[in-house]
Formats: structure tokens, C-alpha cells, sequence
């Protein structure tokens, strides 16, 4: 995610910045903290949001093959079950493909994509054994769409792919686009200020998402750029995404939101947990600070009640962080430290 958060890039063929994976080690998360046991089914283990792990950017190829090996390991420190893929529209090929702006190609169709995900059995095994069924249906694939053209031109493919799934693990298939301008960009440049300006028309595209891919997650959220990724997101800019989203209150939401700017933002951010929506936290290029990590940990996870088990960690270094904070420490504590921000 390196470049800028706002969707394709300015030029007409749209691309891709630097990928950068994050699976790593670590425990799992339910023998680190006892309180998030993994709740159970009939069909299968709820998996709570701290407990997914994902492989970010999975863009290229070589991405993917590293990713569907990871999701076939044994090894559970190495493990991951979720998968976010950016995606572009490609001149070139006339068809969307991964990758992310400002690049303008790839070597990995959506469509190939869709397909060896569907050959892997990633989100549903055409086993019909316990164990596969366990293993499978948690799966959660992002498809973060850089521009409109790039959406429209993947409708079919990823209906077809739903057609292949049972329409109760359809929101397991994550829907994402930056539908409206948020924080991070320099005031003073008018030109960053253009990038910044969504690729959707948000009304519009929330419209075609719920009418030609029914039942999948609605993953909404904000440009952001780099100038200052520390940004706020405001009040006006959640209550502006609060209203867009009105007529679709009854279906699965999510947010992405820049984990370097959560803490500045929390004031304004506690809104989204307001209904039965989550939030994705999400950040690639490097690890956030212990200390940062650990307040936002005890915001959400020991925090209020209307904030627990609501979160999602596309963080790079987060596995890491799970291993190393809290396997000396009690259940309602983290490295003995002080950090029960406010909530007010």
C-alpha cells in the first residue's frame, strides 16, 4: 500500500507500488489471551476477528503461490487464513488484474486469481470431511479495488466464483473500495490534493455491489496519503461515511482504517462500532511501536464491551506483537503497563 491509499492512479492505466507480505510466527492467539476462545458452531469454529491472520498484497503470482502455501501449512506459527489482493485495471490485457497503482500491468489475471483460489479449495473444499470443512469456511479473501473499471470489469468473474460457494460463507468475500476523500494530504500541493479524490462514485458503487454481488461484506473506507500518516480521520469524515451508508445499516460492514492514524482519530472513530459493523485496522510498511500497539489492544479487546471481538489486524508485525506481549503477562494485562485509553 505504499504509494497512496485513494485507488488508481491518475494516468489511465492504473497499477502497483512495492507488495509487502506480513505472515509471520507466532502463537495462536486463543493460548495467548484466554478470553477470546474461538466460539463454535454446528458446521465449524467462529473464528473471531484478532484471531485471522492474514497475507497482505497478494498481487503477483508468486504472492499467491506463497500465500496458498501458507494456508496448507501444519505449522500453525506460520499458518494464514485470510487474503488481501489489490486490484487494478489493465489496458494492456483489457481485463482487471492484481496490482496496485501506479503500476499499470500485472501477471495475475482476477480472473486466474479467482480460479486457483476455487482450485485450492481455499474458502470451500469440495471435500465434504469435517476437518476440511473446519479448515475452510473462515477463509476470508479481500478484493481491495483500486477504481471503478477495475469493479466493473470483475462483477462476473467473482460472481462466478460465489456461485461455486454456499451463500451462507458469501461475506466471508470481502467487497473493498476508498469511497471517500480522508486524511493524510498535503494542504499546500494541488496536486496531491487531486490523488486524493475517490475513483467511485460512492452512492453508486455501493449501489452495484449490493445488486450484482448480494450477501458479500461491504469493506468501505477512506483515501489517505503518505504526506502524514499520522492524519486524523475527523468526525465529519465518519459521520459522512455513516450516512452514505444508511439505506445498507442491514448488511455486513467492515471499515478499513489506517492503523497509524487510529490513535489520533479514536474520538472520532468510535462511531463505526456503533452497529453490528467491524473495522479493519490495516498498515504494510512497517511495525507500529509496542507502546502503540498495546493501546490499541486494550481499547478494543479489553476495553468496552461494544468494542471487543469487533476488530480485524492487517498489520504488519501484529503476529509478532501476539506472540511477544501477553505470554508472561494475566489476561487483563499487557507487559504490566498502564495503557487503558479513554473512551469517553
Amino acid at each position: 500500500r505504499g504509494w497512496l491509499q485513494s485507488g488508481c492512479s491518475p494516468v489511465t492505466s492504473p497499477g502497483h507500488t512495492q507488495d509487502i507480505p506480513h505472515h509471520g510466527p507466532r502463537a495462536t492467539a486463543f493460548s495467548i489471551f484466554p478470553a477470546l476462545n474461538c466460539k463454535m458452531s454446528a458446521m465449524t469454529a467462529t473464528i473471531l476477528p484478532i484471531h485471522h491472520k492474514w497475507h497482505h498484497a497478494v498481487n503477483s503470482q508468486d504472492k499467491l503461490n506463497a500465500a496458498l502455501a501458507a494456508s496448507k501449512t501444519r505449522k500453525p506459527q506460520y499458518s494464514i487464513d485470510s487474503i488481501e489482493a489489490d486490484i487494478i485495471y489493465s489496458d494492456a490485457k483489457q481485463q482487471a488484474v492484481m496490482g496496485h497503482p501506479p503500476a499499470r500491468d500485472g501477471d495475475l489475471t482476477l480472473h486466474s486469481f479467482l480460479h486457483q483460489l476455487q482450485q485450492a479449495d481455499f474458502q470451500y473444499p469440495n471435500s465434504s470431511s469435517e476437518d476440511a470443512l473446519h479448515s475452510s469456511t473462515n477463509r476470508i479473501v479481500k478484493l481491495d479495488f483500486k477504481c471503478m473499471a477495475a469493479f466493473q470489469s470483475s462483477i462476473t468473474h467473482v460472481q462466478s466464483y460465489l456461485k461455486n460457494i454456499p451463500r451462507r460463507f458469501h461475506h466471508l468475500i470481502w467487497v473493498n473500495a476508498d469511497i471517500l476523500p480522508g486524511p493524510g494530504e498535503d494542504q499546500n500541493n494541488q496536486q496531491a490534493q487531486c490523488k486524493m479524490t475517490p475513483k467511485f462514485n460512492a452512492a453508486q458503487f455501493l449501489q452495484e455491489v449490493t445488486e450484482h454481488l448480494a450477501g458479500t461484506t461491504l469493506s468501505v473506507g477512506w483515501t489517505t496519503a503518505l504526506f502524514d500518516t499520522k492524519a486524523k480521520y475527523t468526525n465529519e469524515m465518519v459521520q459522512e461515511m455513516l450516512a452514505v451508508l444508511k439505506p445498507y445499516e442491514h448488511l455486513n460492514v467492515t471499515f478499513p482504517i489506517r492503523a497509524t492514524s487510529f490513535l489520533n482519530s479514536w474520538d472520532a472513530l468510535q462511531a463505526l462500532y456503533k452497529n453490528s459493523w467491524t473495522v479493519t485496522l490495516w498498515w504494510s510498511l512497517d511495525a507500529l511501536s509496542q507502546k502503540d500497539l498495546d493501546w490499541i489492544y486494550r481499547a478494543l479487546e479489553e476495553g468496552k464491551e461494544m468494542f471487543r471481538n469487533r476488530t480485524y489486524y492487517d498489520l504488519v508485525g501484529f503476529d509478532e506483537y501476539l506472540d511477544f506481549s501477553c505470554q508472561d503477562s494475566e489476561p487483563n494485562e499487557v507487559n504490566g503497563r498502564d495503557v487503558v485509553p479513554s473512551t469517553s
